[in-house]
Formats: C-alpha cells, structure tokens, sequence
C-alpha cells in the first residue's frame, strides 16, 4: 500500500471520528454483536489458518490451547462482557452490581472481577480474579472511576494507530476493540508481516465497522508502520510489542535515537499507550509435595514456558526454586524432562535462531533439550549475578533457574525483592504454593502478594489467564516512563472499564479436579485446556468459544465432559 492510499485510508477515517465517539451506546452494542457473530463464524477459518501456519499436527493439544483459547475464544470472552457493561451504562444500571468489593492487606480496595455469573462459578469453580485499585481509589468513588470515556460530553474523537502483534492471534482484534470500546477512537490497524495472514479474516469480521467507516487494516513493512507513527491525522498510538520496537517510534533509530531517549526529546509528541513484555518469573514455594505435584507444576511451568513456542510476552522465563527445599533437586529434574519430551514444533517467530545464539553466547553451558527443538535450559544461576536472562526477555523456548536460601516465609520475601528488584518488566509473574504452606504463612503470603510491582499475578494459575479473563485489567504495573518503558505504559481488556487499575491478582487450585478434593481444597477446576498435555484442548476450547458467545445451561454437560477427559 502507498503513502497515497493510506492518505485515503487516514482521511476516511479522520471524518467519522467524530460521529463513532458521540455514536449512541445502542448503536455500539449492535456493532458488538455483528463482530460477535461474525467471530463465531469465521472461527474455524481463524484456527485453520493459525495451524497451517505454525504447523501443528492434527489433533496436537496445542491446537486448543494456542489456536482457540489465545484466538477465537479470547475475542468472544471480550465481546459478551463488554456488551454487558454497555448495555449497563445505557440503561444506567450498576456496573459493580455482580461484583464483590474488598481491601487488600495493604488497603487497597479489590474488585473480584471473576466469577462474575452463575456461569463463571460453575466453569471455574476454585478460580478466582481480583483487580486490584490504585491508591486514592475507594469504595465510595470507585463508580466516579469507572468508563471515564463515556463520562465526557460531546467528545470530538480521536485516530488511533494499532500497530498489530505478530504472536498471539487474538491480541490484533481485541487492541482494536480496547481502543474503539474504552476509549472512543476509530482505528487504523498495521497488521505484523508474521501474521498478516489472519488481515482477511479479521477484515470479515469487523466488516461492518469497516463499511462504515470507523476502522480500517493496512499492511506492509516498517516503511509503512513509520510513515503511519508519524502521520498528522495519526493522534494516539497502542504497540503490542517491544521494548525496543517502542523506542524507535518515539526516540527514533541509532545513536540519534538513543541521544533523543538520553534527553527525552521525543521524535513525535502523541501518546503512546503499550503492552510491552518483559522477563517472566515462577516462584516455587517449598512444601510436602507428592509424586503428581512435582509431576503437575512441571507441566504447568514448562507449558508457561513452552505455549506459542515461548513467543509469549507472559511467557515465564525464570524459575525461582527454594535452595533449602528438600524437593528443589527434583523439581528441576522434571522440568529439564518435560522441556525435553514436550511436543517439538518449527519455531516459526522471526529471530529465534538468533536470540537463542545470544544466550548460548552469554551462557556456553545452556543445556541443548528436545532434540531438533533446540530449547535452552540454564540451572543453578547466581541470583547475585547481572545474568543475561535476568535482564532480557528471549521470546524463545529457553529458561534460566536460580534459587535463595532461607524457609517458606524468607524464601518468598527474598523472591519477592529478586523479582521486583532484579528482573526486567513488570508485566507478569507466578507463584506456584501448596495448601498448607499458605495457610501456615497466612497474612505473610498477603503481604508478598500486595509487595510485588507486576501488573498480572497468577497464584498456582499461570498469569496469562488474566489475558483471557475479560474483565480483568492487563498491562504492565503502572509508573513506567517514556524513557523507561519496560512493560509498557497502560491496560488493555478491562472489559468493566476500570480507570485506575494497578494489577490483576488470578487464583488457582494446587491440584486438579480430583486430586484437589482429596488434598482438601474445595473446588473441581480440572486441568487448565491451555496445558501442553490437555488431551482434549481442542474440543474444550471450541465449547468454551461457544459457550462465551450464548451462554446456557444445555452446553455444561458436554463442557464439562470434554475438560474433565483432558
């Protein structure tokens, strides 16, 4: 596409922005469900098309967990809570009104944003996701906090630039909608060259926004996503990307770039609103762990690690273990065996050759698992170190494991401050803990939890389930600067329009359904579908696709079988 056509493309735009901000709630909530159903429609033509081009084999779990749930799934999850919060805001009725409201041990008020239904507590019974507030948020002006776009009168509307993720296919459609939905803006989408093969399909399914003006897809290299960052009629900007990527729209290229970035003379003066990445961290808290734990939370750290072929900005790169753990040994142990024997597959994001030469450089004595799969593994770190894995992100199949000493309650506050303190970005975190090692913490463990500076939290549930989880806010924690970037600057999701958010706390049994009731916990959440070893992945993640679109009490049964079998 020339610079002539995008003009034209821009210019289209730039006219409706106007009428799409001040467009009436009921109009939007049409437009929702067109895309919905339009969604649910193009949904196998989507996975098709991710599995052709990452060249999974049929029947792989990953089809599931990769294809659905991180596409289709992810979009149509969105688009039936956001047209419940419009359909409230129109109507005037209570946007906190199925949701429960607490304070943290440290004060903040906290919004369980899931179960938000009757359906959520029967689908996810024993998971639980908190959206924690930002100081000066309390419950009495928490509403005053809620959908500060549509508070405004007569607002005249922006052009935002989406600059299109390359990885996780639902990311495109969902930035889309976060900045037409939250905040107001039509669109111009740049779709990655590694994905621009969804552009068709998604091009069907937001054709009626297209039609009428308010959105619009171009393609091309980084000739055309600079000429668009520059563009006058270009008035916002959201990247899903790097860190890297973010500094050369806003700082420029070389050392020219890096001398802007040093005074903060930015080369282009809109905001830019970004979803960065970062290095991902997994916290093992000691414990009485039996055969299928270690079995279990190997594959649940190894599936952190290996999900999209680790091309995943919540990808969990650092294992953090307990040196005084009886156990520590073999955990490591049965995660090198499942690095290993997990499902090889092509690394198809471009550059992974070589960011996995650059840590065989940094670390000669990365361990080579999984054959053909080339997956890198570093154990026994110095946790003292500036270590290249401590302060690079890989975007690749590779893990470093480090440990500190001390019992329970030391071992996790020195984690806590390793991770806040040593590790680059604040977008995601997990700790893996045992029943009775929380509870003999108790307030302790609360208080580590309200310490760590990450924007998502998963507590024995990997934290890219608040990516799935509607409602929930995701993003880096907030602070970041233009010239410190790090994870990125703003949320996105936020399906109840929080304006303040500052983290999403998603909780998760120990053990699955049910393992889980004869260890005591009181829930029947199965294998999560996004493991790496769920048999029925595939067919989980279709019902639970459909489900999210038009929930009913007929589609549980067969739901419920399919994960139950995984």
């Amino acid at each position: 596409m020339d610079t002539q056509q995008v003009d034209q493309v821009l210019a289209r735009l730039a006219d409706h922005k106007t009428v799409w901000a001040r467009l009436p709630i009921k109009d939007k909530i049409q437009y929702l469900v067109e895309v919905r159903e339009a969604t649910l429609a193009s949904a196998e033509r989507w996975a098709d098309a991710e599995v052709k081009a990452k060249q999974l084999y049929a029947g792989s779990p990953l089809i599931g967990a990769e294809a659905w749930l991180a596409g289709p799934y992810g979009v149509v999850a969105w688009l039936s809570a956001s047209i419940q919060t419009l359909t409230a805001l129109d109507t005037g009725a209570d946007l906190l009104e199925h949701v429960k409201l607490h304070r943290s041990v440290d004060g903040k008020v906290v919004a369980r944003v899931l179960p938000f239904d009757r359906y959520e507590e029967l689908l996810f019974h024993g998971v639980a996701a908190d959206v924690w507030m930002q100081d000066g948020v309390t419950e009495q002006n928490l509403r005053a906090n809620l959908a500060g776009f549509y508070r405004r009168e007569d607002p005249e509307g922006e052009l935002a630039l989406v600059l299109g993720a390359g990885n996780v296919s639902a990311i495109v459609p969902l930035d889309i909608l976060d900045r037409m939905i939250n905040c107001g803006e039509v669109v111009i989408c740049k779709m990655n060259p590694v994905n621009e093969y969804l552009g068709p399909i998604f091009e069907d399914i937001f054709a009626q926004l297209i039609r009428d003006g308010y959105l619009a897809f171009v393609y091309g290299g980084g000739d055309v996503g600079e000429y668009l960052t520059r563009h006058a009629a270009v008035q916002a900007i959201h990247i899903t990307g790097s860190a890297r990527t973010h500094d050369l729209i806003v700082y420029g290229p070389g050392e020219d770039g890096q001398r802007r970035k040093a005074a903060d003379d930015r080369a282009i003066d809109k905001p830019i609103h970004s979803e960065l990445g970062g290095v991902g961290a997994t916290i093992v808290l000691p414990g009485p762990w039996t055969e299928a734990d270690f079995r279990y939370q190997s594959e649940h750290v190894v599936t952190q690690k290996l999900h999209n072929s680790g091309h995943n900005c919540v990808a969990s790169q650092v294992l953090v273990l307990p040196a005084d753990w009886d156990g520590n040994a073999r955990m490591l142990r049965e995660v090198r065996q499942r690095l290993d024997e997990s499902e090889p597959r092509v690394a198809y994001y471009p550059g992974t050759e070589e960011r996995l030469g650059n840590l065989r450089e940094a670390e000669p004595a990365a361990e080579v698992l999984g054959g053909d799969a080339k997956r890198l593994f570093v154990a026994d770190v110095d946790p003292a170190t500036e270590h290249y894995g401590f302060r690079t992100e890989f975007f690749a199949p590779a893990m470093v494991a480090t440990s500190l000493p001390g019992d329970a309650l030391e071992f996790l506050q020195r984690a806590v401050g390793f991770c806040n303190d040593k590790l680059y970005g604040t977008l995601s975190v997990n700790l893996i803990v045992d029943p009775k090692t929380r509870h003999k913490l108790g307030a302790d463990f609360d208080r580590a939890i309200a310490a760590l500076r990450y924007g998502g939290i998963g507590i024995n549930a990997w934290s890219a389930a608040a990516f799935l989880i509607p409602r929930a806010a995701w993003g880096a924690y907030p602070g970041h600067s233009y010239t410190d970037v790090q994870s990125g600057i703003g949320v996105v999701h936020n399906a109840l329009m929080f304006d303040k958010p500052l983290k999403t706390v998603v909780s998760a049994p120990f053990r699955p359904f049910p393992r889980s009731i004869r260890g005591g916990e009181n829930t029947l959440f199965p294998k999560p579908p996004w493991f790496l070893t769920n048999k029925t992945s595939e067919s989980t993640a279709r019902k639970l696709t459909e489900f999210a679109a038009a929930p009913s009490a007929a589609k549980l049964p067969a739901l419920f079988s399919s994960a139950l079998r995984g």
